[in-house]
């Protein structure tokens, strides 16, 4: 049974360990290792996800969101407010063995619901990453922008896929 609920501090460890894991197995063959690496430690450092926590338990609409499956903290994802009725879909990562239950996909209802009145989700993705894609295909996104970024010392093309609502 998957169920879904809002951050809490006791989850950060769990946010990290899903993240190295999950970048780990999209990213690694994308991005470099040092590249990995030096973004997890910033990114998903203690600090940073305490900080990200307490914005949300203050936030009248909770963006950020922790699945598990069978008890299990399995994926996590957070959205961030571009508009009044559009969100940024900025983290959405499940451990690999629990790909293709539908935790992404209820994450994307989830928000939904939570997040009502939303005209409009988005998210980028990189043009490399074929799982990021597949997923936002499956789940009704289109691709409606391309932009060139400088990453970990390189050039990389994200593709912006948003779904209207």
């Amino acid at each position: 049974m998957i169920t879904y609920r809002f951050v809490a501090n006791e989850d950060i460890p769990h946010i990290q360990s899903i993240a190295k894991e999950t970048w780990m197995f999209t990213y690694g063959n994308i991005y470099s290792q040092d590249y990995i690496h030096n973004f997890l430690s910033k990114a998903y450092s203690t600090e940073n996800l305490s900080r990200s926590v307490e914005r949300d338990l203050q936030s009248s609409k909770r963006k950020f969101l922790i699945a598990e499956y069978n008890n299990v903290i399995t994926g996590f994802a957070q959205t961030t407010q571009i508009h009044e009725e559009e969100y940024e879909l900025t983290r959405i990562y499940i451990r690999p063995e629990y790909h293709k239950l539908g935790i992404g996909t209820g994450f994307i209802q989830r928000y939904i619901q939570v997040l009502a009145p939303i005209k409009y989700l988005f998210a980028w993705v990189a043009k490399d990453n074929d799982i990021g894609i597949g997923f936002y295909e499956k789940c009704g996104f289109k691709e409606t922008e391309e932009k060139v970024e400088l990453i970990g010392g390189n050039t990389k093309k994200q593709l912006k896929y948003e779904l209207e609502l």
